[in-house]
């Protein structure tokens, strides 16, 4: 039994702040939340605020392996399969210069409060093997979607597609695609279509860049948006550059959409709208892409989301919409509610208050040095 004491607790699924006591059983479950009762061990949570641990909702872990390579280049020829600049680093590698590269993000992520990460991992089967051996020994979570590279052959076959598919999803959580104009309009339908069947994650990189929505509307009379979502794909990474009808079809679509601001600021694409999809209630968590271009850091990902968003839209989005989408938004994506209330099972940060407003404090002043505990379920 665990009681965290005198902090400013977070509460619920809007993150309402009350200052009170948690209480937690010793299988992780909050069994009271009150300012006037306490039992087992003691955490003095006294200047401190009480909230949910991050999810990283995208990572590229595997790309660790070349940090900071590159820069400057065109985004085609860094990262776009099979023959960028990442995938040729990542065939470079051997298993245990990946596993040691992956473990040392990962370790990174614990470091910075994240309990949890949906992470693209590249090289089929093996790949998603090698992900698990570099985070066996770690205190988090690994949502691991697979790919094959074989998706990109153009001879490939639907039964091929689809008995791929089956395979890889014995193995991990779901399929993360690159994008709808490196693979067959077919193959990704038949993609989402098992993955649905199978309640597994389906997710794919949209519209990063206005070259990409340009290409697909003269190819296909369709915005990348527009062959996702209607492909069967519920969760969107980047959407960069909603264009034409775009934001009303995600509005009534009500996609989950992955923006990954310090990663499209790296590369000079843009920044995402992410006021507007606040604005028009579509639900946005936050990744950090690359551990090519960026630290799996989301405290930093929270300050520039709220900072470049601002500058570059000027329209209002607040420090405490930033925590959402950091926190409660990503995991509804696995379906999860991590809220801190009675009854759940939460992993819970305990962080120093910086200023009176417990948003702004979290997103603007926060670092990693500032989290003092860091509690996943009852373990600490």
């Amino acid at each position: 039994m665990i009681t965290i004491k005198n902090g400013l607790v977070l509460t619920g699924f809007n993150l309402e702040p009350k200052k009170t006591n948690i209480v937690i059983d010793d299988d992780g479950t909050i069994i009271k939340i009150s300012p006037h009762y306490q039992e087992g061990e003691i955490i003095d949570a006294t200047g401190c605020i009480v909230m949910p641990a991050f999810i990283n909702a995208h990572t590229h872990i595997g790309d660790a392996i070349a940090k900071d390579v590159g820069d400057g280049l065109p985004i085609d020829e860094l990262v776009a399969p099979p023959n960028g600049l990442k995938h040729q680093k990542l065939k470079e590698a051997t298993d245990q210069q990946l596993i040691d590269a992956m473990h040392d993000a990962a370790k990174e992520m614990v470091l910075n409060g994240i309990s949890t990460f949906i992470d693209f991992r590249e090289g089929g089967l093996k790949g998603i093997e090698l992900l698990k051996k570099a985070v066996y020994d770690l205190p988090i979570n690994a949502c691991i979607l697979g790919r094959s590279d074989k998706y990109y052959d153009p001879d490939i076959t639907m039964d091929e597609v689809r008995d791929i598919t089956r395979e890889l999803l014995q193995h991990c959580d779901g399929i993360g695609l690159s994008g709808v104009e490196d693979i067959d309009d077919e193959v990704i339908l038949q993609i989402a279509d098992i993955c649905n069947q199978e309640d597994k994650l389906a997710m794919i990189h949209v519209a990063e860049y206005s070259a990409l929505q340009e290409q697909s509307v003269q190819e296909t009379n369709q915005t990348e948006v527009e062959r996702a979502l209607r492909s069967g794909f519920t969760s969107l990474v980047h959407v960069t550059y909603p264009i034409m009808q775009d934001l009303d079809l995600l509005a009534s679509s009500s996609p989950f959409i992955i923006a990954c601001p310090r990663s499209n600021g790296m590369l000079g694409v843009g920044i995402p709208p992410v006021s507007a999809y606040v604005e028009e209630k579509i639900d946005v968590a936050l990744g950090t892409d690359n551990v090519m271009f960026n630290m799996p850091d989301m405290f930093r990902e929270m300050e520039y989301t709220l900072k470049a968003v601002r500058g570059a839209y000027q329209n209002k989005i607040t420090a405490y919409d930033v925590v959402k989408m950091a926190t409660i938004t990503g995991f509804k994506i696995l379906g999860k509610d991590i809220s801190i209330q009675e009854g759940n099972v939460s992993d819970i940060l305990v962080i120093k208050q910086k200023s009176e407003d417990p948003y702004l404090s979290i997103v603007n002043r926060t670092s990693p040095e500032d989290i003092i505990h860091f509690i996943m379920g009852n373990q600490m």
